[in-house]
């Protein structure tokens, strides 16, 4: 409990400059509700997202709960111009992120060829190119500073390969081994860079393009609000990979031990349309 207050009081922050967290995909889903955790916690907040209106009566909800400072950033922040842009409002406005959560995500389901390049290079923007440029340009800042914690939202995706969701899975295999190769280089330093990998989880994402007539059909759906409560309970693991829920921590494990080719041929027929 002592440890819990000194770490809310770390954030306010009081009589110094004020410390921040950035949230991206901030107005649904696993994003809002870690908006809400870290906002019930005393951070003060950089809430980003696309919807200008969702995110003007998120703030309104958190102002007249909580005594905290919320900045609210309304923007496409997919591939190198959004996430750049991005960078360049917050350091236009002065504002210090000691914790950055890269959590905007989005993807499809079905046959890869018959989805056009677009929706691929849509969704290999927002999924990798952005948390990659946000990545670096802020732990450039927090090596300055020798403080800050970064953590990407990935997937239990991330371990293995999904047919007819294919390109999503190599988005967020992309995102853990990126994220966990950055950890290592930093290993002898005050930063930290934690993968979090939630399975199928009721979100936006799971409405997208009848996505729940496949994998979402198939498997236990996590609450949004259990999986940002999983990674505030762990905001000071010493562990690089968070893998939320004890079935998927077994799932991840087991399929270690199955062929690949066997392991394939199972996701597929779970991920086809019924």
């Amino acid at each position: 409990m002592i440890e819990l207050l000194l770490h809310n009081l770390y954030f306010l922050n009081i009589g110094g400059t004020l410390k921040y967290t950035l949230i991206t995909g901030a107005s649904s889903g696993i994003g809002l509700n870690l908006s809400l955790i870290f906002a019930k916690n005393n951070h003060n907040l950089i809430l980003v997202a696309r919807n200008e209106k969702t995110l003007a009566l998120l703030k309104e909800k958190l102002d007249l709960l909580y005594k905290i400072d919320i900045k609210i950033i309304p923007l496409d922040i997919s591939g190198e111009v959004g996430a750049t842009n991005l960078y360049k409002i917050i350091k236009e406005q002065k504002l210090k992120v000691d914790i950055l959560i890269n959590n905007a995500g989005i993807g499809y389901h079905g046959n890869f060829l018959e989805k056009d390049t677009q929706a691929d290079m849509d969704l290999i923007n927002l999924n990798i190119i952005t948390p990659t440029i946000l990545t670096k340009l802020f732990l450039q800042d927090m090596i300055k500073t020798k403080s800050g914690k970064i953590f990407n939202i990935a997937s239990t995706a991330s371990f293995q390969s999904g047919p007819l969701m294919s390109v999503y899975y190599g988005t967020k295999s992309y995102l853990l081994n990126f994220s966990e190769g950055i950890a290592e280089e930093l290993r002898d330093s005050d930063i930290k860079i934690v993968t979090l990998c939630p399975g199928p989880t009721k979100t936006s994402f799971e409405k997208m393009d009848k996505i729940e007539k496949g994998l979402f059909k198939n498997f236990h759906i996590a609450d949004p609000e259990d999986v940002a409560n999983y990674l505030y309970k762990n905001i000071d693991t010493k562990k690089d990979i968070l893998i939320h829920g004890t079935l998927n921590k077994f799932m991840i494990a087991f399929a270690k031990f199955i062929p690949r080719k066997i392991n394939l041929n199972l996701i597929k027929k779970i991920q086809q349309k019924k």
